[in-house]
């Protein structure tokens, strides 16, 4: 029972007893008195065993020598000492292969282009992992340049897998009937078959990138 669901039990009770009570007065405020006390130690419980809210790490788990700690709706670890944070937990992206060639062309990078076609059925879970990547690698002084295969109504930069180089890789995110990566040329291709497999590619390309899935 929750210190809120406490306050409003024993308040109902109070005004119950109230009525029936009138006349007793000072038994009424007595109880009071002893019922804000309780309250007010029950909410210095509450807050020294469960914390002040809910936006607190949650837990640490680890994979093999880094220590993830779940913030609630991502995970975060240390890497050079500086933070990294997934959507997911590396053992839930395992199962995308990706290989060292794909990796290698990652790493090491000043800038990496994302790309998508701008009337993807994921476009908005393209543009959200591209932008959570942005995030992500730019503590590690990895710019993420974001744009669409063709003229768009963003003024986005046109980005194709003809502009993909040895300095400046491309990952082209698409939705398809099934979930994988793997280099076309020189342009890496992320498909996915579900909306959520967009954010389990992104995370499993960056896991990659600091060697944390090998």
């Amino acid at each position: 029972m929750t210190v809120g669901m406490i306050i409003f039990k024993y308040r109902h009770n109070l005004l119950f007893l109230m009525r029936r009570t009138r006349d007793s007065g000072k038994k009424i405020n007595k109880i009071m008195v002893y019922l804000m006390g309780f309250i007010m130690v029950g909410s210095i419980f509450g807050v020294v065993f469960f914390g002040f809210g809910s936006g607190g790490g949650t837990g640490s788990v680890k994979y093999n020598d880094f220590k993830f700690v779940n913030k609630g709706s991502f995970w975060s670890t240390t890497f050079d000492g500086r933070e990294a944070s997934f959507t997911y937990f590396p053992s839930d992206v395992e199962f995308i292969e990706v290989n060292n060639d794909i990796i290698g062309r990652l790493k090491n990078k000043i800038e990496i282009d994302a790309t998508s076609d701008f009337n993807d059925a994921f476009a908005k879970q393209i543009s959200l992992a591209e932008y959570n990547m942005g995030i992500t690698l730019n503590n590690f002084n990895v710019f993420v340049r974001q744009g669409f295969t063709a003229e768009n109504d963003y003024d986005f930069p046109v980005i194709t897998c003809e502009n993909a180089t040895d300095f400046v890789p491309v990952i082209y995110f698409k939705s398809f009937n099934e979930t994988k990566v793997y280099l076309e040329n020189s342009c890496i291709i992320a498909e996915a078959l579900r909306q959520d497999d967009i954010e389990r590619i992104k995370d499993r390309l960056v896991y990659g990138m600091l060697g944390i899935i090998e």
